[in-house]
């Protein structure tokens, strides 16, 4: 089944309409940026072999439906409602932080609201995976202003079309990757409110402020044919009284250390844990990495994310979790563990039970550590 949805996927990506151009955006920066080439952008260190493609994809559709391995949860997992009122009442000195799943975050960050690449639908895409739950846990009719929505890269599962359209008209400002501000016209949203950034952009959107952009070792595209024509990255987010970081998708690598020299230490951090396999390892981490990732930003405690929520890959739902869990252990990191929907509150109601034992059962977790 799951193979004949990644074929799906590929059909409908490769249907989709796409828009590149830029009618603000001057193209001399887009041409001078160091990672734009023969009108793609490309990582630091670029090796075609660990980079997926057309020949890969069809015998990975393959693996994905001969392969069971506890993709999903054999029960419903723990989450809750969405409590608006929560994330709107928070002081002006509070991080409260609210996980909607996968990499979508609630962010009240120093009094402004913050949302991270929002994807508040049941599915990636038409015909692609649903959510393990069913359900979001909100309602978009009760989202508040949003100050900022930051969006890593233009994949399904981080630049939900459908979310952005019904958002937009509360949200006050969109920061976006180079050329994909364009993806944002084309869903009505005023090119006013988009900014658009290339790695190490640095911005004030308010007094006291910093958003700084910076490199991840990823791609782009949501069609077979516009691969790497729009860039992806991470973001640095510095206010008044805190600052965090905020990974994106990302393969292993020298930017992590690059980054935490420059802009760290980091109050915490929400870093990409999960989809991963040998065959994509390029773009995206195995959570020991994860783990390694956070010590290089110098950050404080460690939330992982982009796990949970879809089936995007091969091993099981809660492998992340479990391998995640024994190398921050074994190195002292502090994790942050909220079930969806939960708005915590650094250090005053910081979750660190992990839930998800409860779930798979004390066998799984057994031969998970070996």
């Amino acid at each position: 089944m799951l193979g004949l949805v990644l074929i799906g996927m590929l059909f409908a990506q490769s249907c989709s309409s796409s828009s590149y151009s830029n009618k603000d955006v001057k193209m001399e920066k887009i041409e001078n940026s160091k990672q734009y080439k023969d009108g793609k952008f490309i990582n630091y260190k670029v090796n075609p072999d660990n980079m997926m493609n057309i020949a890969k994809m069809i015998p990975t559709a393959w693996d994905f439906l001969v392969t069971d391995n506890d993709r999903k949860p054999d029960k419903k997992l723990p989450t809750q409602r969405i409590d608006f009122e929560q994330i709107k009442n928070a002081k002006d000195n509070e991080l409260k932080v609210t996980w909607v799943g996968h990499s979508s975050q609630i962010i009240n960050f120093d009094g402004k609201i913050i949302l991270t690449d929002p994807v508040y639908d049941n599915k990636t895409v038409f015909m692609g995976p649903s959510r393990y739950n069913g359900d979001v846990p909100l309602s978009l009719d009760e989202i508040p202003e949003i100050d900022l929505v930051l969006i890593s890269h233009n994949h399904y599962d981080h630049f939900n079309s459908m979310t952005l359209e019904k958002i937009h008209p509360k949200v006050k400002q969109f920061i976006v990757p180079l050329m994909v501000g364009a993806q944002l016209e084309n869903l009505g949203i005023p090119r006013e409110k988009i900014t658009e950034l290339d790695w190490w952009d640095e911005i004030t959107p308010f007094d006291n402020f910093l958003i700084a952009f910076t490199p991840t070792q990823h791609f782009s595209g949501r069609g077979i044919f516009d691969r790497d024509k729009t860039l992806w990255g991470s973001y640095v987010i510095q206010g008044p009284y805190h600052k965090i970081y905020f990974s994106g998708d990302s393969g292993y690598f020298e930017g992590f250390k690059q980054i935490g020299d420059k802009y760290g230490p980091f109050d915490y951090t929400f870093m990409e844990c999960g989809a991963y396999n040998e065959k994509w390892h390029f773009v995206h981490m195995y959570p020991e990495e994860t783990v390694q990732a956070h010590i290089d930003l110098k950050g404080k405690i460690l939330q992982p994310m982009h796990w949970g929520t879809f089936d995007l890959a091969l091993h099981s739902w809660y492998d992340p979790m479990i391998r995640v869990a024994k190398a921050a252990d074994s190195l002292g990191i502090k994790l942050s563990t909220p079930i969806v929907g939960k708005t915590i509150t650094i250090n005053e109601n910081l979750m660190t039970k992990r839930w998800w034992e409860d779930v798979i059962g004390s066998e799984k977790i057994i031969a998970g550590k070996k």
